[in-house]
């Protein structure tokens, strides 16, 4: 992954972003939530060019609904993809069973981002162990292997939604 421009991020950042020493990028909020974006390289689908992308919450304090947490989040998106024209891929975190929660406030943010335009989400549901993982692949709608990247999602996905229990 190419190195993300951070002084572009804060340009327009309503939190200030900041890098940690492992490469992942930290804010804190108004509320004293602190967030780590991440983002490492997967394989699973894809040989390269792909990238499983993680919001935590690092300090595990309950945070109201905060545009500015969004924003902030879109902004680091927008600049992984003007330096990576790559794939990423973001699961819902399932510790505390409240990834369907997660799935609908991420589409919802998604939907409500003003550049949403550029991006093609797909999001599917996978069952593993009687526990619903909900997974999106986001990728710009004007990468050339869109079509192909898309067919090997779907494969992916189908593969666990038909598998033999």
């Amino acid at each position: 992954m190419n190195t993300l421009n951070l002084a572009r991020i804060n340009e327009q950042s309503p939190y200030e972003v900041w890098q940690t020493s492992e490469g992942d990028f930290n804010f804190q909020t108004d509320f004293n939530v602190l967030y780590r974006i991440s983002f490492r390289d997967e394989q699973t689908i894809w040989e390269d060019g792909a990238y499983e992308f993680s919001i935590i919450n690092q300090n595990h304090k309950s945070s109201p609904n905060d545009t500015k947490v969004r924003d902030t989040i879109f902004l680091i998106i927008e600049e992984f993809f003007a330096s990576n024209p790559n794939i990423l891929l973001y699961q819902c975190e399932t510790g505390d069973n409240r990834q369907a929660m997660r799935d609908r406030l991420f589409l919802r943010w998604f939907k409500n981002y003003e550049h949403n335009d550029r991006f093609y989400i797909k999001v599917s549901t996978i069952v593993a162990e009687k526990v619903k993982n909900y997974a999106a692949m986001i990728v710009e709608k004007n990468n050339p292997r869109l079509e192909t990247i898309t067919k090997d999602f779907d494969e992916f996905v189908g593969f666990f939604q038909n598998k033999p229990q």
